[in-house]
């Protein structure tokens, strides 16, 4: 569910609103793709390393087809206990990560391969790092609570254990409240984010769904906000 504090800012609680709709209409893909993921945590799990995930975009929505990108944050230690960005120049595992993902899905998990966009990675030591000294100006914990805000979690055990530790230092809260809001606000005003709602009211018009009008005029006061 993600942190509550954020959740009930009243922008971010509209956008969830709209979400659990189009979840009311989940497709096959979108379910299986969660569980692609899951599995794939699981086994990273086993072998002694800790890694989730925040599925975005269509996934997150429940609106995925055969043809969807799967857009998603990857949560991880980066190699050495480094600090800092997680990027595929500074850290390995990051690069063996994304290859034994896309590997396993193409040969394991499904018989329908698919593309997979790492939008963000988030350096759990980073995170660790930020929420023992109360960073106040840390941008891994204004994403961290922007994205466990508005996506689909997977391996949510190790994720609520940070959700925990910022949710009880109240400080921290206040200091990346703004900013979290200065977030979502730009990401309401691009373009890509009306896109994406158009395409999804159209997915369901193309299962013979009609979105209500009250649905409608929502999501148009969403996007005008």
């Amino acid at each position: 569910m993600g942190l509550k504090r954020f959740r009930n800012h009243p922008i971010i609680k509209e956008f969830n609103g709209l979400k659990r709709f189009f979840r009311s209409h989940e497709t096959t893909v979108s379910r299986q793709r969660t569980r692609d993921f899951k599995k794939f945590s699981e086994m990273i799990s086993k072998s002694g390393d800790e890694v989730a995930f925040d599925l975005m975009g269509s996934v997150n929505f429940g609106q995925a087809r055969e043809h969807s990108d799967t857009d998603v944050v990857i949560y991880m230690r980066c190699d050495n206990n480094r600090l800092g960005e997680c990027d595929p120049e500074n850290c390995s595992r990051l690069n063996l990560y994304k290859n034994l993902l896309i590997n396993t899905l193409v040969y394991e998990y499904t018989s329908h391969s698919y593309p997979v966009q790492i939008v963000d990675c988030i350096n759990l030591n980073q995170l660790d790092y930020d929420l023992e000294t109360g960073n106040q100006n840390s941008i891994h914990l204004v994403k961290f609570g922007f994205y466990r805000s508005i996506c689909r979690s997977v391996n949510r055990k190790l994720l609520r254990k940070y959700e925990n530790r910022l949710s009880a230092n109240e400080e921290l809260c206040i200091s990346i409240e703004t900013s979290l809001a200065d977030c979502f606000y730009g990401l309401i005003h691009s373009s890509q984010h009306s896109y994406s709602f158009k395409k999804y009211v159209e997915r369901l018009q193309d299962e013979g769904f009609k979105v209500p009008e009250s649905m409608a005029k929502k999501i148009s006061s969403y996007l005008n906000t």
